[in-house]
């Protein structure tokens, strides 16, 4: 079972995301899981992936990196005892703090992870003032991913663009960047670069 943790404040991007991600690796043949966490007792994500068809799982009322850590164990573990999920999206709340989250992925004593990605969602437009508002949390979030997504390149600017990611890649020089508008099917080689390898189904 594969791991795709998918961060980013809220409003940057992350369910337009995270569903043409499911659609894509569901096109090359894998069982998809997305974990949406919000902080809320509704679920407006949720909801919308459910409309279109998606294998939702939902935990509310806190915040998977602290009070629902317990929550998200035990979700992966039901997933891991099923035989039709290869790929698992989580969908961390906005206000999660990455460090934490990855401090209780080890209480998971599951079938081990066939592999465990990062992505980080960054809206152009509002990085210059959460990176100074809340920078060990927007820092560290950049500084864990293994690629990083800059969002709404089809309305931003090219100057803004090149700003986020420019801040992005100093925080993470080892992180792959995209830069991506909302909507549209995924290029191939953005798909190959944001899902794990060998997340889909064996033939």
């Amino acid at each position: 079972m594969h791991l795709l943790v998918v961060i980013g404040f809220l409003g940057s991007g992350k369910t337009s995301l995270i569903i043409r991600l499911a659609d894509a690796a569901r096109l090359r043949g894998s069982a998809v899981a997305i974990v949406v966490n919000e902080i809320g007792d509704i679920g407006i994500d949720d909801q919308l992936l459910r409309r279109l068809d998606h294998n939702v799982w939902e935990l509310t009322s806190g915040c998977i990196c602290c009070t629902l850590s317990g929550d998200l164990v035990d979700t992966l573990h039901a997933l891991d005892e099923r035989d039709d999920v290869d790929l698992v999206i989580v969908e961390a709340s906005g206000a999660a703090d990455p460090k934490s989250l990855l401090a209780a992925l080890p209480l998971y004593r599951g079938r081990p992870l066939d592999s465990v990605r990062w992505t980080a969602v960054l809206d152009p437009f509002r990085l210059p003032m959460l990176l100074e508002v809340m920078t060990p949390l927007v820092e560290g979030g950049i500084r864990l991913a293994d690629s990083v997504v800059v969002t709404r390149s089809d309305l931003a600017s090219e100057e803004e663009l090149l700003a986020a990611v420019r801040a992005a890649s100093h925080i993470n020089t080892a992180a792959s960047s995209w830069r991506l508008d909302l909507t549209g099917p995924l290029p191939d080689d953005v798909v190959r670069g944001l899902l794990p390898a060998g997340s889909e189904a064996e033939a």
